[in-house]
């Protein structure tokens, strides 16, 4: 499931714009969310990070919060674009944490959806910083009103 990350920089690609449609409420405090609209059809969806230094835990490596709060938000966004819009849910949402994140380079991750019913979407991701995934995650939401 791993896609090639965007070499290592200190910013994303051009290709990769602001989330405009999600920077409200608790993700506009969190900020900087982005995805990448230069993917072709059936390729997993791609998103990326800017983490600043106040998105650092205590001992200076990035937030297992944030980490859960970006693979939520951009698991969900490819959930969304799957069920063309329509308004869904989380309802299990599975994460590890597989090395920690600096505050230094952005953190890349990729969503695909894995299956798809009537009324629930399962999807997986992984969030990655400098070539190393930082967190595996998958999850299952609910399409409302399905």
């Amino acid at each position: 499931m791993t896609s090639p990350s965007p070499p290592h920089t200190s910013a994303p690609p051009a290709s990769y714009v602001p989330m405009g449609d999600i920077a409200t409420g608790f993700n506009a405090y969190i900020g900087g969310m982005l995805i990448d609209r230069s993917k072709a059809h059936g390729e997993a969806e791609r998103y990326a990070f800017a983490p600043g230094p106040q998105h650092l835990n205590g001992g200076g490596a990035l937030h297992g919060g944030l980490l859960m709060t970006l693979a939520d938000t951009f698991l969900g966004s490819a959930v969304h674009e799957a069920i063309e819009g329509r308004v869904c849910s989380t309802v299990v949402l599975n994460t590890d944490f597989l090395a920690g994140g600096t505050a230094d380079a952005p953190v890349f991750a990729t969503a695909r959806i894995t299956r798809k019913t009537r009324s629930l979407v399962f999807v997986s991701g992984e969030l990655t910083q400098k070539g190393r995934v930082l967190m595996t995650a998958s999850g299952i939401w609910k399409v409302l009103g399905a």
